[in-house]
């Protein structure tokens, strides 16, 4: 037998010999882990919450055991992920925020192990947070991030967004679905199964059912709309009884709390203290544990139970035995760089041991959570928490800014750019820079912050009405940003393109000569201007606005296309070569740039050259009407 084989056949037989007896299985043989993206602990009904309408999340810890004291060790989506498949801290897995970061390929996730285990390994995801080009796909046979609409939209007010959350988030209901598909892939196998729902992020937009079960508190909306889909998943999951469900957050919502309007910024309780429940075969039914635990438990937990393989890379969590807590005092460390990475602002630290809990920052903040559990009385003036101080730093092993700055793995594309934009995740001028002499507070900061990510959610308004024709609208929004002193080159520009198709040229110009006095090399102004030179048979004009453009971005197809016409033109043969080259380079599935490149290069004796561009051609355009001349072209040679 292919040892492949016996690897998928020995944690089946383990797990038949579990149901030998026809009972409940002693041990489980698969397992489900559903995160639910931003769900304060503190919402649920087994954790005392009387508004709450989570039956089912209810039902499955009295099934089971409840964490009342687990914690996220980041209050950001990407790196919590990150912890939470690796069982390590973020300053050891490198990945600090949303942006610009990657899971490296040898971190050795729990899909990877569980693979090598012979498992099946699977997982949907609901937000391009955690799409998978950011590593954590890593052991995954299907890795499901492929959004695309449609994405119902509840409030009126948010319907012009709805193609763009389509492309990068999903309903609960959608999930659903698609777990449901995937388990039943399974079939009898041994599984690793990671569902992940999305819907407690803002903007919150529950389905009108469940806003209507509470009035004017769409946040808890979506966590009865989750509970219900997590519901009907765990209803077709019972046929497999051997399966141990395990169901966490990524971290909280702040709701305003300490004046923080999400996540991520800042490191009080309501963002970092989450929900986990354990259900299934073995695990005490109706166990609350209050014992301190952390997201980078799950991986060495889940190791133990399952006999994966040792990791290649030291765990910093521990194994949790059901039976005996963990130790009273153990240090639980927190962290948000996000605030320094993507805004520029100072990153904060965080150590709690049993009660007391120290903020480290630009001011230390220390807190009794037993005796002030909304952490209202800083007393750091009457205790400066040294023994804390010292638990951080052999924590981090004395990690510096410098030193986690050291591991950015470069800007994020423009696509991604525009995904982490529409679910919120909007960097500030400038954010990130390491050089910046001081760093402020971010609690000194949000009110700047939330004014801006007002503006731009207008702006983006805007963008969107006027995709879709409602142009006069459109004007009067960008008037709008302009007004409250956002004057962007980016917003003259659209507003002078929604002025032109109004029939106001006048405006149009005056528009596109605004966003070129603020930034002379802003490309979509400069490209508007030369197509209009173009326009007007100023060719030579038009050239020369190119070639600023090119200078601004090497890559900007419109641009190689039109110089190399205009080479071509002039008879520039060698100009026209290099144009058509970058062209080829930054548009490499174009079958028209390999067509002239090929067709140049073959006049001017570069036969060998050529062919390779034409042939490319062939295979990306078999149909084109040149087609068949190329055809003949090749095989005269």
């Amino acid at each position: 037998m292919p040892r492949s084989s016996l690897r998928r056949l020995l944690p089946a037989l383990c797990v038949a010999a579990t149901l030998a007896c026809g009972g409940t299985p002693s041990a489980p043989g698969s397992v489900v882990l559903v995160v639910i993206d931003t769900l304060r602990a503190d919402r649920l009904g087994f954790m005392g919450y009387a508004a709450a309408r989570t039956p089912r999340l209810d039902a499955l810890a009295r099934g089971g055991t409840a964490f009342t004291r687990a914690a996220t060790p980041v209050p950001v989506t990407l790196p919590a992920f990150a912890s939470l498949l690796t069982g390590r801290e973020p300053f050891r897995h490198g990945v600090r925020d949303n942006d610009h970061y990657v899971l490296a390929a040898g971190e050795h996730t729990l899909a990877e192990r569980f693979r090598e285990r012979g498992f099946r390994t699977g997982a949907v995801l609901a937000s391009a947070v955690v799409a998978a080009d950011r590593g954590l796909d890593q052991g995954f046979e299907v890795y499901d991030d492929a959004f695309s609409g449609p994405y119902p939209i509840y409030q009126d007010e948010l319907a012009p967004f709805a193609e763009e959350f389509g492309n990068t988030r999903r309903r609960a209901d959608t999930v659903t679905d698609l777990a449901l598909r995937m388990l039943d892939g399974f079939g009898d196998e041994p599984f690793f199964l990671l569902v992940h729902y999305f819907d407690p992020h803002a903007t919150y937009d529950p389905p009108p059912k469940y806003a209507a079960l509470h009035p004017g508190n769409r946040y808890d909306g979506e966590i009865s709309f989750v509970d219900a889909e997590l519901g009907r998943f765990l209803d077709r999951l019972a046929r497999r009884p051997d399966a141990l469900v395990v169901v966490v957050a990524d971290h909280g919502e702040s709701l305003g709390e300490h004046g923080e309007p999400e996540h991520g910024f800042l490191l009080y309780q309501p963002t970092l203290h989450v929900p986990w429940v354990v259900a299934g075969p073995g695990v005490p039914p109706g166990a609350v544990r209050d014992d301190p635990v952390t997201l980078i438990d799950l991986d060495p937990t889940l190791a133990s139970l399952f006999s994966l393989p040792p990791p290649s890379r030291e765990r910093d969590g521990r194994a949790l035995r059901w039976d005996e807590p963990a130790p009273a005092g153990r240090p639980i460390y927190a962290e948000t760089f996000r605030t320094l990475v993507s805004y520029g602002w100072s990153e904060l630290r965080a150590i709690r041991v049993g009660d007391r809990k120290l903020i480290r920052g630009p001011e230390d903040e220390l807190y009794d959570l037993a005796r002030d559990p909304r952490e209202t009385e800083n007393l750091i003036s009457r205790d400066p928490g040294r023994d804390l101080a010292r638990a951080l730093t052999t924590a981090t092993g004395g990690e510096t800014r410098e030193e986690a700055l050291a591991a950015l793995a470069g800007e994020t594309d423009s696509e991604r750019r525009r995904a982490l934009e529409s679910l919120g995740y909007v960097g500030g001028e400038g954010g990130g820079s390491a050089a910046a002499e001081s760093y402020p507070h971010p609690r000194d900061e949000i009110g700047r912050w939330l004014r801006t990510q007002e503006i731009r959610v207008l702006f983006r308004r805007g963008l969107v009405l006027a995709g879709g024709g409602r142009l006069a609208e459109a004007v009067a929004i960008f008037d709008s940003v302009l007004a409250a002193g956002e004057e962007r080159p980016d917003v003259y520009y659209n507003r002078g393109l929604a002025r032109r198709k109004l029939g106001d040229d006048a405006g149009y110009r005056a528009d596109l000569e605004r966003a070129l006095g603020m930034d002379p090399d802003y490309v979509p102004a400069l490209h508007a201007l030369a197509s209009r030179r173009e326009e007007e048979g100023n060719a030579e004009e038009a050239l020369a606005l190119r070639e600023r453009i090119l200078a601004a971005d090497p890559a900007h197809v419109p641009s190689l296309q039109r110089t190399a016409e205009r080479h071509l033109e002039r008879g520039e043969i060698r100009e026209a070569l290099t144009a058509l080259r970058a062209l080829v380079a930054a548009a490499p599935e174009d079958p028209s740039a390999r067509l002239n490149l090929g067709l140049l290069a073959w006049r001017t004796g570069n036969r060998g050259q050529a062919a390779p561009h034409l042939e490319r051609f062939l295979e990306l355009a078999p149909g084109h009407p040149r087609a068949q001349e190329v055809r003949r072209l090749l095989e005269g040679s």
